[in-house]
């Protein structure tokens, strides 16, 4: 028991259990722990069919996997084994988040500072303003972030500030005062970052807020805490913050366009940002992003990683699968145009490469073993698809592809 308690008071020291007071948080740690390392032990004897009865010893990694669990800090924080993860952040993200180099490498310095004990100690561990046209990174980079020093996407939380307009806002995000209606249900930010102290916050379009809330964000990227409704101090210096804006994208559309010189575009957008929010309030941000236009040899990356992710699905079931170049074009050309970006890909690959796919498993035209050559029909305005089988070649699909339709022909091979 004793060396169970100098892990807990281990983890303890690191303040993950914000809010909680000994012994309470102990006594529950104490617990977790115990609990974790019986039911691993009982998984463990299962898998060996053993009828006796062993007694568990509680390990680091059980400590570890019980606050985990607990509050959705990951192991590998805990084990504080990150030093690796930071240095190489920025390429990993550039793996992710394609044609955005400097918005990448901007907000990967300022996660290294930060975690370096070099920045202003007590605050979240980045703040950033995302500006740029829809469809170009700003919330692919927000998922990059919490995949990366999270361990998981999830530990991403949206909230679309268009809802936090008018009476009421600052009590919806904090939560009410006494005897007000909504007083038991704690405020929607603070609650969640009490429960999940490590997380990405992303405010989506946060111009259409309350300026009554961008006051409320003063605070917290000046002192790190918030305080809720019943009085508890929230703290937020285990949290990325980010905020995103369309503030200006006209004026990087102008650009795009040749109508002005990037530079330039850029330059009215921060002065269209300036404008709208008050310096005391972007004065605390880590950094400002301006996110490039995506241009059509990034669209075509972007692509590239879509079908890879695809491949991978695809690979899971025994079955391999490559799409020509050529085939990355039509897709391309079909599903996407520069002014929105590169958000339509996704959707169009699921709904046309992905749906075709799951129809060829389900009629058992690719089975495991299989293999799916996708290649561009004669027209260019299609894909076709070839299936190799153990037994030899299946019918060949092609789809002609129409900006109102899809449909489906399937061409048995002499």
């Amino acid at each position: 028991m004793l060396y169970v308690v100098v892990q807990c008071q281990w983890v303890l020291s690191l303040d993950v259990f914000v809010g909680r007071q000994f012994p309470d948080k102990a006594i529950d740690l104490i617990d977790a722990a115990c609990a974790t390392a019986k039911k691993m032990m009982q998984i463990d004897s299962q898998e060996k069919e053993e009828d006796t009865v062993k007694k568990a010893i509680v390990a680091p990694n059980h400590v570890a996997q019980a606050v985990s669990r607990c509050t959705g800090i990951p192991v590998s924080t805990l084990d504080q084994e990150e030093k690796d993860r930071l240095i190489h952040l920025a390429d990993r993200l550039h793996e992710r988040v394609v044609g955005q180099d400097e918005a990448v490498n901007l907000v990967a310095e300022a996660v290294l500072r930060s975690r370096a004990g070099l920045d202003q100690p007590g605050q979240p561990i980045g703040s950033f303003l995302f500006l740029g046209l829809t469809g170009v990174g700003k919330t692919e980079l927000a998922k990059a972030l919490a995949e990366q020093l999270f361990d998981s996407e999830k530990m991403l939380v949206r909230i679309d500030m268009s809802e936090y307009v008018g009476f009421g806002a600052v009590a919806r995000l904090i939560g009410a005062a006494p005897s007000c209606i909504g007083y038991d249900d704690g405020g929607q930010l603070t609650e969640i970052v009490r429960r999940r102290p490590y997380s990405v916050i992303l405010f989506d379009e946060v111009e259409k807020a309350d300026p009554l809330v961008l006051n409320v964000f003063i605070q917290l990227l000046d002192d790190g805490v918030l305080t809720d409704g019943k009085g508890r101090t929230v703290d937020f210096k285990n949290t990325i913050i980010i905020m995103t804006s369309n503030l200006g994208a006209e004026h990087l559309t102008a650009g795009m366009a040749g109508e002005s010189t990037m530079e330039a575009a850029k330059d009215l957008v921060m002065k269209k940002v300036q404008k709208h929010f008050k310096p005391e309030f972007l004065n605390r941000l880590s950094e400002v992003v301006i996110f490039e236009p995506l241009l059509h040899d990034k669209l075509k990356e972007i692509v590239k990683i879509q079908m890879k992710s695809v491949t991978a699905r695809v690979a899971a079931k025994s079955i391999s699968l490559s799409a020509s170049d050529a085939a990355l074009d039509v897709i391309l050309l079909e599903s996407c145009n520069l002014m929105n970006g590169a958000r339509p890909i996704r959707r169009w690959v699921q709904k046309n490469v992905m749906t075709v796919l799951s129809r060829m498993l389900l009629k058992g035209e690719a089975v495991e073993g299989s293999t799916i050559v996708i290649d561009a029909t004669d027209d260019k305005r299609g894909l076709r698809y070839e299936v190799v089988n153990p037994q030899g070649k299946s019918p060949v699909v092609e789809l002609s592809c129409d900006k109102s339709y899809v449909a489906a022909v399937t061409n048995p091979k002499p």
